[in-house]
């Protein structure tokens, strides 16, 4: 048994920290468990701390012999490695970060695009690795982020295990590359829906629409959540789907002052003052706080924008163009979206998952050619609208790209309360930044840093993403 040297001793989740002879991990248990994501092997030299979900964890449980020991996906890791040793990388279905002790050595790995964050820092006495930044708030160690898609074994050092496919197929047959996408994205939601009491995060976008429908498909019982601004058309479309799917749905209205209360915290949260990034992470909040009153699993649709080129500013661009854009952004998503949505869910306790980020379906999207993600009159999305156009009411899959914009009311409160704070010679000169800060492109991205950098140093700046003002 691993030796418990602290506990707390109120609320939901509690701080613990866990002894091994070789390191010491620390994080939050409930009452009745121990560490979550810890586990220390039989033989009580070996060790792992483990954050994520595991979708191919039956198969691989059924694989091995002798069977791991535990049921957690903290005990199958382990038990993988001990029969493949860093290999065991190849064999993970899911989002994940972990790090194995194993004597005085150790294997640290993180899931293809990083979905589960994963953060470390050297020192004369060993390494420091969280998942957090705040984490490392009170040392004075240079944070690197821990990349994704890449292993570090210290026998052999750090080795990149996934990479997203060079450049697309050079024919591709429409009617099977249409059929392969629902296939895929069909999968990818129900291998997310098999367990837990499940929750959706129906944003009004065609790609959520897709995730809810497929999901009650399997499960009538679901939920979905949506939120906006009172008084605004935030989540019209959300209710109206949920009304079609036939969910049991909750749309949470939000006050301009129940934003701004909430603000320092959520970016607190979140850890980023990117404009985009923060506006979304806003509405995320307070459906992730509404969700976690019934459901203790939250899917999401992000992803989807990236891999089907979703996003507004891509559509001008020439094919060559947008192919190494699309890259650019799903290669940045693990300090982008996916840490927005990482640290939401978990501040609230909730399993995040998201099917768009299968590992087969963004092999897939990467080898279908841009035409088919924007097409020649300039639709978005466009195979995976067609894909679920015989699944999906033409008023959800066929609605001009204007209209599959989100949290509209959200975002227009946070810009109009930042015009009252600053001037336009404010932005200007946050525009010109500082040698080592990036500009600060908008009012409402200048009051984000202003809250942002009261909690952390500019030396983090350098970890953060950025995103395109759309």
């Amino acid at each position: 048994m691993l030796d418990r040297l602290e506990i707390g001793d109120n609320g939901h989740c509690e701080r613990v920290v866990e002894k091994h002879p070789f390191a010491i991990f620390g994080g939050r248990a409930d009452k009745k468990s121990a560490l979550e994501g810890a586990f220390e092997a039989p033989d009580k030299k070996t060790c792992i701390l483990f954050s994520g979900s595991l979708y191919n964890g039956k198969k691989l449980r059924e694989q091995l012999k002798p069977k791991p020991k535990g049921s957690s996906d903290a005990a199958l890791v382990l038990a993988l490695y001990k029969q493949r040793g860093r290999k065991c990388v190849h064999y993970l279905d899911g989002s994940f970060a972990f790090v194995i002790v194993d004597g005085d050595t150790l294997l640290a790995a993180r899931d293809p695009l990083g979905q589960r964050p994963l953060y470390y820092a050297r020192r004369d006495t060993g390494w420091l690795f969280a998942s957090d930044l705040k984490a490392f708030l009170s040392s004075d160690a240079k944070v690197v982020e821990f990349p994704a898609g890449c292993y570090l074994d210290l026998q052999v050092g750090a080795r990149r295990y996934f990479k997203l496919p060079e450049r697309p197929a050079s024919e591709v047959n429409v009617q099977e590359a249409t059929e392969i996408v629902r296939m895929l994205v069909t999968d990818a939601v129900r291998k997310r829906c098999r367990e837990g009491e499940l929750g959706v995060y129906l944003t009004g976008s065609v790609e959520s629409c897709i995730v809810a429908a497929i999901a009650a498909e399997k499960n009538r019982k679901i939920r979905t959540f949506s939120v906006g601004l009172e008084g605004t058309q935030d989540g019209h479309t959300a209710k109206k789907v949920a009304s079609w799917i036939g969910t049991d749905h909750t749309h949470v209205e939000v006050t301009e002052q129940d934003i701004l209360d909430k603000l320092p915290e959520i970016v607190h949260t979140i850890e980023t003052f990117d404009a985009p990034l923060v506006r979304h992470g806003v509405a995320d909040f307070f459906a992730a706080k509404a969700a976690r009153e019934v459901v203790d699993v939250l899917v999401g649709s992000d992803g989807a924008n990236e891999l089907f080129a979703g996003y507004p500013y891509l559509r001008p661009m020439f094919p060559e163009k947008l192919s190494d854009e699309v890259r650019k952004i799903t290669e940045d998503l693990h300090h982008t979206q996916l840490q927005r949505w990482d640290r939401i869910t978990r501040a609230f306790s909730l399993e995040g998952r998201l099917p768009y980020l299968d590992r087969r379906l963004v092999h897939t999207a990467f080898r279908l050619p841009v035409n088919l993600k924007i097409s020649d009159d300039g639709r978005s999305k466009w195979i995976l609208r067609r894909a679920f156009s015989t699944e999906l009411p033409a008023w959800v899959v066929d609605r001009p790209d204007h209209d599959d914009v989100h949290f509209t009311g959200i975002q227009e409160a946070l810009k109009g309360y930042a015009e009252t704070v600053f001037s336009d010679e404010d932005l200007v000169a946050a525009q010109r930044g500082e040698s080592d800060l990036p500009p600060r492109r908008t009012k409402d991205e200048l009051l984000y840093f202003h809250i942002w950098s009261s909690k952390f140093p500019a030396s983090f700046v350098k970890l953060l993403g950025r995103t395109e003002l759309t």
